[in-house]
């Protein structure tokens, strides 16, 4: 587990970070400094983030989400979002939420396809 709820499966050379319906500030910043960690000690070369479960994403952890898919960016592994609802994909935009520098898929299935691909 990492991050006050946020589990954080390893599946090879993959994490898949499941995303809790609540995650607060302090859980987002915790999960943020476990993933870093990971990511470059056990060489991942792709994270699925999975937000299925989230309602409702406030402007501080949108923020953090973006940055921790650039974060696993720059360690070297592909950072994958997947399950956002459309209401919530709504109002991340409307907060100013950048997830340009991940890739997006509609489940996590489809996410670990995208990363099998590549």
């Amino acid at each position: 587990m990492s991050g006050r709820g946020t589990a954080v499966l390893g599946i090879g050379d993959v994490f898949v970070v499941v995303v809790p319906a609540v995650l607060d500030d302090a859980a987002v910043i915790s999960l943020q400094e476990d993933l870093s960690f990971r990511v470059v000690d056990e060489a991942a070369r792709g994270v699925v983030v999975d937000l299925s479960a989230v309602d409702v994403v406030d402007t501080f952890v949108g923020r953090r989400l973006s940055l921790i898919g650039s974060v696993v960016e720059m360690l070297g592994a592909r950072p994958v979002l997947v399950g956002v609802r459309p209401d919530v994909a709504q109002t991340m935009i409307r907060l100013g939420v950048d997830f340009d520098g991940m890739t997006v898929a509609h489940d996590l299935g489809a996410g670990l396809k995208l990363l099998d691909a590549r």
